[in-house]
């Protein structure tokens, strides 16, 4: 490899790993999902870690199970969980650890592997420089589905390899501050009542409060399924078709909400009775399968204030160790 440059090659791509970063702002109006990272603030704190742009694209793994080696220098961080680690085997076959949320240093020959995940049911691995792949339609993101970015559209496979244009190395290492008050567990999320809530009797909304629902294990980067108590129409589940946006509570016609997630589609002809706040996205995204979730509803103005507090939260915990 140049100096400018490392081959990354992947070992065992795990049961469900993607290239992701920002997404695409903008293109909803035409067909094309917005993407981007199911968990913006492991994403926004990662890159920071490496030096990088806020927006620049690492790998997304659910699950685990990663392993990839590199051919030259490179610094990674990972995040979007607390207690999870890394495990590097250099050259020499000699092996140490690297805990979550901070800069990690690579060198060439350096594999590393991250184990099946017990605090996070995904995480983001930060790779200083930028992915050397073409983008589409103005990004690197893998939308699965739609067959847009990354590699040929697809999840990452055991054998792939891609160069990183490794210009914006680091000079110094950096950790955060206190992530845990950021990437621990929370099963308690709010969200925003509407656009359809009027099709649902009153009690109906209550109910969507009142109950502790269960995350399905059918869950992937489109949307999250809940299970519990049947949340029943006024008259009928369907609406004209309009947009959709990230954390939009859809209700279809079996009464079990479905929470749409970064690879929604553009837009839905189900109702859609509420919408998890930006702040609180992360979270959900973090929750294995069979876990138990709360909602609490807050107003619109509330999210807003929630949405500038989290971003004053971020700064914090990315820049107060400086």
């Amino acid at each position: 490899m140049s100096g400018n440059q490392t081959r990354l090659h992947i070992l065992s791509a795990g049961p469900y790993t993607t290239i992701q970063d920002a997404g695409r702002s903008g293109y909803q109006a035409y067909g094309v999902p917005e993407g981007g990272t199911m968990d913006e603030d492991a994403r926004l704190c990662g890159n920071w870690l490496v030096g990088n742009t806020p927006d620049a694209a690492g790998l997304e793994s659910y699950i685990g199970g990663l392993r990839f080696q590199v051919d030259g220098k490179l610094f990674i961080a990972l995040t979007g969980t607390c207690s999870d680690v890394l495990h590097i085997t250099d050259a020499e076959g000699n092996k140490r650890q690297a805990e979550p949320g901070c800069t990690i240093e690579l060198s060439p020959g350096d594999s590393v592997y991250l184990p099946p995940m017990r605090s996070s049911n995904l995480a983001f691995i930060a790779l200083s420089g930028a992915i050397d792949l073409p983008a589409v339609y103005g990004s690197l993101s893998t939308s699965v589905n739609a067959r847009l970015g990354g590699m040929e559209g697809r999840r990452l496979a055991d054998g792939n390899s891609f160069l990183i244009e490794t210009h914006r190395l680091l000079h110094r290492r950096r950790t955060l501050y206190q992530p845990e008050t950021l990437f621990h567990p929370a099963e308690n999320l709010r969200l925003v009542p509407g656009p359809q809530d009027y099709a649902f009797p009153a009690e109906e909304v209550d109910k969507l409060l009142g109950t502790q629902w269960t995350l399905s294990a059918k869950m992937d980067r489109m949307g999250l399924r809940l299970t519990g108590p049947s949340i029943q129409h006024k008259k009928s589940a369907d609406i004209l078709s309009d947009g959709i946006v990230k954390g939009a509570v859809q209700v279809p016609g079996d009464g079990q909400p479905i929470i749409m997630m970064a690879d929604h589609q553009t837009t839905g002809g189900y109702t859609k009775i509420a919408c998890v706040i930006s702040a609180d996205l992360g979270k959900l995204a973090r929750l294995h399968a069979h876990k138990k979730i709360c909602f609490q509803a807050v107003t619109q103005k509330e999210a807003e204030i929630l949405a500038k507090q989290h971003h004053a939260d971020l700064a914090r915990i990315m820049h107060e160790a400086e």
